[in-house]
């Protein structure tokens, strides 16, 4: 077991790196193996995203709503606004290392500035300190980092249980576990605690979104067609920095996880 624990970094991101391929393949299998009509030219992986968005319909509606509807009901909102700041502040070597490789070196100092002051002052990131001294927090990731090097996003693709994506976020999302301090520690118990992570982060980010999906749901006429489209604007706008038009968007407070 110890000698598992110890492998190196690089045969681990290797390994995650092929699987990502392989799962690549998969879909390009499929689509090959569909025709798709000229109304789906522009999603060539219509068939395969239609099909996982429904499996990841039936997997919220049995666990995961029900997980985040139970989360709410025990903890109360100071609790879990508490929570949400402590997976935050654990996100801030990630989009630090993010801010530096798109040059944006101001927001990296604004970064390192909350990470220093709310692990410190706000107990572990429990308290947004640096929010209420006007440090606000902004978020980065490698798919954005690749965007901002011109690397076009490739074809839209719904991935099992993370939710729409694109090939180019799917890549960056891998490329993000390189600036995750977590990758490279040792000691007992670290899957345990990043598996826990992922699953505290998914119920949080659900429960914070339980109205909006349901208004989603219940007022789009084609709620594929609503929720890529929703993404590919809310990415637009995260790569360039800008605003989200309200009027025009769902309002996904915490999507950017």
């Amino acid at each position: 077991m110890e000698s598992l624990e110890g492998d190196n970094v690089e045969s681990q991101m290797v390994q995650i790196v092929l699987r990502l391929l392989a799962l690549t393949g998969a879909v390009f299998t499929v689509a090959a193996c569909s025709t798709n009509s000229a109304a789906h030219a522009d999603d060539p992986l219509y068939k395969w995203n239609k099909g996982v968005l429904a499996f990841n319909k039936a997997a919220d509606e049995v666990v995961v709503k029900p997980a985040a509807k139970g989360y709410r009901a025990v903890v109360p909102k100071p609790g879990r606004d508490g929570v949400r700041n402590v997976l935050d502040n654990l996100r801030s070597p990630v989009i630090f290392g993010n801010d530096v490789l798109q040059g944006k070196f101001g927001r990296a100092g604004k970064t390192l500035a909350r990470f220093g002051i709310n692990s410190t002052i706000g107990l572990a990131g429990l308290f947004d300190v640096a929010k209420r001294n006007g440090i606000e927090r902004h978020t980065e990731d490698a798919g954005q980092t690749l965007a901002t090097w011109g690397i076009s996003s490739g074809p839209y693709i719904m991935l099992p249980i993370l939710g729409p994506s694109n090939f180019r976020d799917a890549t960056g999302f891998v490329l993000d576990l390189g600036l995750e301090p977590l990758t490279y520690m040792r000691f007992d118990g670290r899957k345990a605690i990043l598996a826990g992570r992922f699953g505290v982060n998914g119920i949080s980010v659900r429960e914070a979104n339980l109205e909006t999906v349901e208004m989603l749901r219940e007022s789009s006429v084609n709620e594929y067609a609503s929720l890529k489209s929703a993404y590919e604007q809310l990415r637009a706008d995260a790569i360039s920095d800008g605003k989200i038009n309200v009027d025009d968007l769902p309002d996904f407070d915490e999507f950017e996880e």
